[in-house]
């Protein structure tokens, strides 16, 4: 029978599928045999002519998986998700069961991954504390610890897993600032160990990970690639809004690589000195094209320009809500998420502790 560990989060996009990846490539080493499967999933990646999750079908991939999409993923939701849910009701609950039972026996480890955060799904009966009970599954609570404020909701969600049946085995601390890290691990960890969570891991920002890639913004912006197409799949660390003097922008500029611009193609005094810097890309807003002299510019220092039709505080805010989703031919990222787990959480620790009883 196999072990079942159900990663789920205090919230959304909080580097859930990031740990399992690091997680399944770890077992995988130990010559475990790992599945990975997700009792929700949303419906946002077409393949062989049905909506499934992106996750399911990344981790199908990497692990070789044989079982079709709707094994791996019982229920597939879109955002309008609590209606469907409660139609759903014991049906729903029955389908996961069902599904995670014709898997669960040809494995050793079953890695479940969460909808959103631990408690979605409460509304119908089918958050993650109720699945994994249901399942026999210990639960590892991944959470960004992007304020001091995570601990107090780190330690509701900890009441909350343990009033629905299940067992917290621990913790991943996810998202760690800099400014935060040596208090977070001198300070915090003694403190959430004491109260009765286990962490195994803290990892820090990773904006080559987590942030969309130039590519990703072009799609979704419907933007136009003026120059240096080939490279567009680089991603950034930080984005400089242009709306202030070419002198300010230019001090901000210099001291800040890889960052990604975002100004009115209006504004050439400020993009020929911005191409001057270390720059991924820049975003030339409201439609504006900068001219022949910026594009030749562009094009010598290898620095793509990308033109889009919004003005530049809808821009910020588009690009604000995209999340670099790592998808099965990215091999960069995939391997990126290897390295940060593996150099940054107790994947050994979790594994021999999940066998424990």
């Amino acid at each position: 029978m196999a072990k079942a560990l159900f990663i789920t989060s205090s919230e959304s996009f909080a580097g859930k599928t990031v740990t399992a990846l690091g997680l399944a490539f770890k077992a995988t080493e130990e010559g475990l045999r790992v599945c990975y499967m997700k009792p929700i999933g949303i419906a946002e990646t077409m393949v062989e002519g049905r909506l499934t999750d992106g996750d399911v079908v990344l981790m199908k991939k990497v692990l070789e998986l044989p079982h079709p999409y709707e094994a791996l993923c019982p229920l597939v939701v879109d955002e309008h998700f609590v209606e469907k849910l409660l139609k759903l009701g014991e049906r729903g609950r029955k389908e996961i069961l069902d599904a995670y039972s014709r898997i669960e026996r040809n494995y050793d480890i079953m890695l479940l991954g969460g909808f959103r955060s631990a408690e979605t799904g409460l509304v119908a009966g089918l958050s993650a504390p109720e699945i994994a009970r249901e399942v026999g599954a210990k639960i590892l609570l991944i959470v960004k610890a992007t304020r001091e404020g995570f601990v107090d909701e780190l330690l509701l969600k900890k009441r909350f897993i343990e009033s629905m049946g299940a067992k917290l085995q621990g913790a991943v601390l996810t998202f760690i600032p800099y400014h935060l890290r040596y208090h977070i691990k001198e300070d915090i960890v003694p403190l959430l160990e004491g109260a009765g969570v286990k962490i195994y891991g803290l990892i820090q920002e990773a904006p080559a990970l987590m942030n969309p890639t130039i590519r990703e913004i072009v799609t979704s912006l419907n933007g136009e690639v003026l120059t240096a197409p080939e490279k567009i799949d680089n991603t950034y660390e930080t984005i400089l809004i242009g709306a202030m003097t070419c002198e300010s922008a230019l001090i901000y500029a210099k001291r800040v690589a890889n960052k990604l611009v975002i100004v009115g193609g209006d504004r050439t005094d400020l993009l020929s000195s911005t191409l001057e810097t270390p720059t991924v890309a820049i975003i030339l807003t409201g439609g504006i094209h900068p001219g022949s002299r910026i594009i030749a510019k562009a094009e010598e220092k290898g620095v793509p320009l990308i033109l889009v039709n919004y003005d530049t505080y809808t821009t910020v805010q588009m690009i604000n809500k995209l999340s670099g989703r790592i998808k099965p031919e990215d091999k960069k990222r995939i391997e990126i998420a290897r390295e940060l787990v593996t150099k940054n959480v107790d994947c050994k620790a979790i594994l021999e502790d999940l066998s424990r009883d």
